[in-house]
């Protein structure tokens, strides 16, 4: 997963509306090159209203991307089909409690 900052506006990297667009226009990319996510010639919207219960236009989804932002926590996008690949230091703390876990269950 690349890195997603563009996705929430209002983060402390104060990003351009250009770099925002430009980042919600790789997500319609994305959603649509994948067949499954299309149901009647539309995608889920992760726009903050709709929060993937609807399915919309990619056009529309654009529209309220940019209007109204996505999703809060929608770094993995999930409901577009997208696998989770977690970070190093997340894959670090997972293998360290599975550890844990397999010393505590031989004890």
């Amino acid at each position: 997963m690349d890195d997603r900052s563009w996705m929430y506006r209002d983060s402390p990297q104060g990003l351009s509306m250009m770099d925002y667009c430009n980042g919600v226009q790789g997500f319609i990319n994305f959603a649509t090159s994948i067949s499954r996510n299309f149901t009647d010639g539309g995608i889920r919207c992760p726009c903050r209203k709709c929060k993937n219960k609807k399915i919309l236009h990619p056009d529309v989804v654009k529209m309220h991307l940019i209007t109204k932002g996505f999703m809060e926590d929608y770094l993995c996008w999930y409901a577009h089909e997208e696998l989770f690949v977690p970070n190093e230091s997340m894959v670090e703390r997972v293998v360290g409690q599975l550890l844990v876990l397999a010393t505590c269950m031989k004890l």
